[in-house]
C-alpha cells in the first residue's frame, strides 16, 4: 500500500506540472511553430536523458524498443495536436478538452487491462466527467483549436492505457521505454515543421519554457507514469489526471488573467469532488483488502 500512496503523490505532482505548462506555453506560442517548439522541447529532454542512460544502467532491448516506439507514436499525436491546438484556443480550455481522455481511458482501459473498475472508481469518474461536461461547453463554441485538442485527448488516452498494459509485468524495466518514445516524438514533430503554420525562431523565453517543460513535464512526468501508473491501473491513474485542467485554470488565472465563467466554476468544483472521491476510494479499497487478509 505504500507503493500506491507514493504513486498517488508522484502522479499528482505530474498533474501540477502539466497544468502549469498550458499557460506558460500559450504565452510563448505567438507566431511560433508549435511543432518546432515540440521538437526543441524533446531535443532538450533527449540531451539531458541520453548522458544519464549509462549512469542509470538503462539498456534498450528489442522488446523495450518496440514498446517504446508504439508509445512514442501515440505520445507524438498527443503533443502535436495539443500544442498546435493551443495556438487557436485558450490555455484553460485546452486543458479542459485534453482531459476528455479520462473518459476515453475508462472505456478503453478495462478492455486492454482485462480489469473491471470498482464501483468507487466508476462513481468518482462519473462525477469528474460531469465536471468536464460543464468545463467543455463554453459560450464561445467549438473551434479548430478545440478539434485538434480533442484529437490530442484520443492520443493521450491510448498512451495512458498502453503504458499500463506494457508495464504491468514485473520483468519490464520501465525506464527503458523513455528514450525510444522521446526520439519518435522529436522525429515526428521535425517532419511536420514544413506543414504546420508558424515561424521557426528561438529567444530566451522560448528556451526557458522548453527547458522547464522538458525537465518537469516531460522527463519527470513520463518517468513517473512508467514507474508508478501500473500500481493504480489506467482507470485509477485517470482519476488523478482529471485534476490537470483545475491546475491549468488556476495558473492561467495568475499568468494569463483568464477568468472562468460560471459553468467553468461549476465544472471545476465537480472535478475537484471527483479527485477527492477518487482518493477516498483508494483508502476504502485498501481497508477492505486488509480486512480480507
Amino acid at each position: 500500500m505504500k507503493l500506491k500512496s507514493k504513486a498517488y503523490v508522484n502522479l499528482l505532482l505530474v498533474v501540477i506540472f502539466w497544468g502549469l505548462t498550458f499557460p506558460v506555453q500559450k504565452n510563448i506560442l505567438e507566431g511560433l511553430s508549435p511543432v518546432f517548439y515540440n521538437a526543441l522541447r524533446f531535443s532538450i529532454a533527449l540531451l539531458i536523458l541520453i548522458p544519464l542512460r549509462k549512469k542509470l544502467g538503462l539498456k534498450i532491448t528489442n522488446k523495450s524498443l518496440t514498446q517504446g516506439l508504439i508509445l512514442g507514436l501515440f505520445l507524438s499525436g498527443g503533443y502535436v495536436f495539443q500544442t498546435w491546438g493551443l495556438v487557436y484556443t485558450t490555455a484553460s480550455k485546452s486543458a479542459f478538452i485534453t482531459s476528455l481522455y479520462v473518459g476515453l481511458v475508462a472505456i478503453i482501459g478495462p478492455v486492454v487491462d482485462r480489469r473491471i473498475p470498482s464501483r468507487y472508481q466508476i462513481l468518482a469518474l462519473g462525477v469528474s466527467l460531469i465536471g468536464l461536461y460543464f468545463l467543455t461547453t463554453p459560450e464561445t463554441g467549438f473551434n479548430f483549436g478545440d478539434l485538434l485538442t480533442a484529437l490530442c485527448a484520443v492520443s493521450f488516452a491510448l498512451h495512458v492505457v498502453l503504458i499500463s498494459y506494457f508495464t504491468q509485468k514485473e520483468d519490464v524495466d520501465e525506464m527503458e521505454l523513455l528514450v525510444p518514445q522521446f526520439v519518435v516524438v522529436l522525429l515526428v514533430n521535425m517532419a511536420l515543421i514544413p506543414f504546420v503554420k508558424g515561424s521557426v525562431f528561438i529567444n530566451g523565453s522560448i528556451l526557458f519554457v522548453a527547458l522547464f517543460s522538458a525537465v518537469f513535464a516531460t522527463i519527470f512526468a513520463v518517468a513517473v507514469q512508467l514507474k508508478y501508473q501500473r500500481f493504480l491501473g489506467s482507470v485509477g491513474a485517470s482519476l488523478i489526471y482529471v485534476g490537470e485542467p483545475a491546475f491549468a485554470l488556476f495558473f492561467a488565472m495568475i499568468i494569463l488573467r483568464e477568468i472562468p465563467g460560471k459553468m467553468e466554476v461549476v465544472g471545476l468544483l465537480l472535478m475537484t469532488a471527483g479527485m477527492v472521491l477518487g482518493g477516498i476510494s483508494s483508502f476504502v479499497m485498501r481497508d477492505r483488502s486488509v480486512k480480507k487478509g
